[in-house]
Order: structure tokens, then C-alpha cells, then sequence
């Protein structure tokens, strides 16, 4: 499998692999040998080498990434704002916190806490008049042709957005999270007589 060797050469090496290539290349080994020998690229055996002569160590450094932006505390409360009201903003939840924070990093520490922006659940709440007024709705029209039905237009069809940003509501939950979550909205956009 040619993909699978690929991504292997871009993994990190194991504690075990730099001791292989170590001890190889210690008795004489070519970097091609042991590079074919541990299926790894000749430059991470030649890295791997180098680390050890020059510093006399094979543990693999830690990198230094970027610097923390936000405390330990700050995060708890970027996650319990949206726990508290699942409908506030990335933008609402970094100017509570006060900090100059990217959109990403709120986003990032939401991820963390298993916490997705989804569209909420859509229900409309129908009383037994309600369905009664639908059902007599619906037997009057049963009989109509497809030239009547030509005529209606239905409001609850697929929004048609232009710009970047349809205006949309959004909740923060969890996996699983959809019907025993309080924000439940009701959309109505029947003719009055049914609602």
C-alpha cells in the first residue's frame, strides 16, 4: 500500500525507532539501509542521527508552539457561557471574556469541551385543534388536480441566503444533545386559520 507507507514516513518516530536507528548507524549501517530497514525516510534517520551526535540524546524535543491566550479559568468560562444561554455568539462569548482573542480560539476551546454549533431543533407545537384544522385543511383539497396545486406557495421551503451570513440561529451542543436541550424554537409559517 503506497498511501500507507507515505503517511508513515510523515509520523513521529517511537522510542524504540531511535533506539533501532541509533544502534544501527552505531555499528556502521548506511542512513539508506536503515532507513529501508526501519521504513522510514532517509532524512528522518539522518535527523535522528544528527540529534544524537550532536546532543547526545534521542528524546524528541517538545515543541513550542504558540503561546496560551487564555487562562485555565478564562476557558472554563468561554464553556460555561455557552452551556448557560446555548445561543450566544463566538463574537458575544470573546467580548464577555475581555480578552483580544481570534474567533478560532473561542471555537477551539468549545471543541474541547465537546461542544458543537448546530442548527436547533424546529418543532412546531400542535394542539388537538391544531391537528384538527390541518386534517380539514388537507380533506378539502384531497381531490385537487396538479393545476391547482400549481397555485399554492409553500413558506417553509429552503431559505435562499446571498450573502455570507444567513441570520440564522444558532445553539451550542453536545453529541447527542438535540431533544433534551432547553432551547427548542417554533417556527410557524402556516395560514392563520390552521395556527
Amino acid at each position: 500500500m503506497p498511501g500507507k507507507r507515505a503517511r508513515r514516513h510523515f509520523s513521529q518516530l517511537s522510542e524504540f525507532e531511535r533506539g533501532l536507528i541509533i544502534g544501527m548507524k552505531t555499528v556502521g549501517w548506511s542512513t539508506h539501509r536503515v532507513a529501508g530497514q526501519v521504513d522510514r525516510s532517509e532524512s528522518v534517520v539522518r535527523n535522528c542521527w544528527d540529534q544524537w551526535t550532536r546532543e547526545g540524546t534521542h528524546a524528541r524535543k517538545t515543541g513550542s508552539g504558540a503561546t496560551r491566550k487564555t487562562t485555565r479559568r478564562e476557558d472554563r468560562r468561554i464553556v460555561r457561557q455557552a452551556l448557560v444561554d446555548t445561543t450566544v455568539t463566538r463574537s458575544t462569548i470573546r467580548a464577555d471574556v475581555g480578552l483580544a482573542i481570534v474567533p478560532q480560539t473561542t471555537y477551539r476551546h468549545l471543541a474541547e469541551a465537546n461542544l458543537k454549533s448546530k442548527r436547533p431543533f424546529r418543532a412546531l407545537p400542535l394542539t388537538p385543534d391544531h391537528r384538527q384544522l390541518r386534517l380539514q385543511w388537507c380533506q378539502a383539497r384531497l381531490m385537487w388536480n396538479v393545476t391547482d396545486w400549481q397555485k399554492i406557495v409553500f413558506s417553509d421551503e429552503s431559505r435562499l441566503v446571498l450573502g455570507t451570513d444567513d441570520n440564522r440561529v444558532r445553539v451550542w451542543r453536545r453529541p447527542g444533545e438535540r431533544y433534551n436541550s432547553p432551547p427548542t424554537l417554533f417556527y410557524v409559517t402556516l395560514p392563520a386559520q390552521l395556527v
